[in-house]
């Protein structure tokens, strides 16, 4: 036990250690009544504790006022640099792609298309390589989040625009009957024709107007005689009638401009020609504004076309 006693000290020092004086705590364990002596040590020692805490939050809090105020380091500098000059590439890259996105669908709404029916799936498509996952704190970037929606929707929409039927048929033939009501050939009453005729010489090629797979290549008793029709996906299909053969059959992948048939007359025809024939969901459209599809609706097609089988290198281990 450490006993106190009084000294000469200066009035003040003499306060202070009046603070430091022992002191005891009282407690009860649950059975009896404790005590326990704080001494003057270990009061001085806590003092000195706190003492150096204040210190050093007030010399941290210094620091920290000084750097602040103090130029950056060079080196954080450029990071700050390349962080903001990739923020200002990812504003780029979405501006691109809406506006990229914002003229393919303009181009669709001409010719009567829903630029929603493209979202979703592809057709014919193929990928593939490596896997390389993104790094978590990239992935859940919400500019990366918004610039990798931008762009899927752009290709999206883009590889869809590959369905659309975009070029002739046939060349170097005559137009010689319109979509719509007409007077019918044969009975010489009003009747609605489902799609246009182009006359030219037998045998004339026939080329499919867009990419898809071949529905069917038969005869047809309806009045088509010689028959292909194509589904080209997202509800899209075409028809090509009156062939005097057809060198694709059920289940065959076609390409855009890839020969598919040979001009005739069979079935109900008063002559050579194609009966050309355009159907979304089922229904016939009239085929000419998808002849006439702008330059711009042409080019991403084909620049799907490019897009279409993706791959990667096989990465070093």
């Amino acid at each position: 036990m450490t006993i106190l006693t009084k000294t000469n000290n200066a009035k003040r020092a003499g306060k202070f250690l009046n603070l430091l004086k022992p002191r005891d705590i009282f407690f009860h364990d649950g059975s009896t009544l404790r005590r326990v002596r704080i001494g003057t040590g270990i009061q001085a020692g806590a003092s000195f504790a706190l003492l150096l805490l204040f210190l050093w939050a007030a010399a941290a809090t210094v620091q920290l006022a000084l750097a602040a105020s103090a130029p950056l380091n060079p080196q954080i500098s450029r990071i700050q640099h390349d962080v903001e000059a990739m923020q200002a590439d990812v504003a780029a890259m979405k501006a691109v792609a809406a506006k990229r996105y914002e003229l393919t669908a303009a181009e669709m709404k001409k010719l009567g298309l829903e630029p929603t029916r493209f979202h979703g799936g592809q057709a014919y498509t193929g990928s593939g390589g490596p896997l390389e996952l993104v790094e978590p704190a990239r992935a859940e970037d919400p500019n990366f989040k918004a610039l990798f929606m931008s762009w899927k929707k752009l290709d999206q929409i883009e590889q869809g625009t590959i369905a659309i039927p975009s070029t002739v048929p046939v060349h170097g033939t005559n137009f010689t009957s319109g979509f719509g009501v007409r007077s019918d050939p044969f009975k010489g009453r009003a009747a609605m024709h489902a799609g246009i005729d182009l006359a030219g010489p037998l045998n004339t090629p026939i080329y499919a107007t867009a990419d898809g797979t071949v529905d069917r290549a038969e005869w047809n008793t309806g009045g088509y005689g010689n028959l292909v029709e194509i589904d080209h996906g997202r509800g899209i299909q075409t028809r090509y009638g009156h062939l005097t053969r057809y060198i694709v059959a059920a289940g065959d992948h076609v390409k855009r401009g890839q020969l598919i048939a040979y001009m005739g007359s069979t079935g109900r025809s008063t002559g050579s020609h194609l009966h050309y024939e355009v159907r979304i969901d089922g229904k016939p459209v009239n085929p000419v504004p998808f002849l006439q599809s702008s330059d711009y609706l042409q080019s991403v097609q084909r620049r799907a076309e490019t897009q279409v089988a993706l791959g990667g290198p096989v990465k070093s281990e």
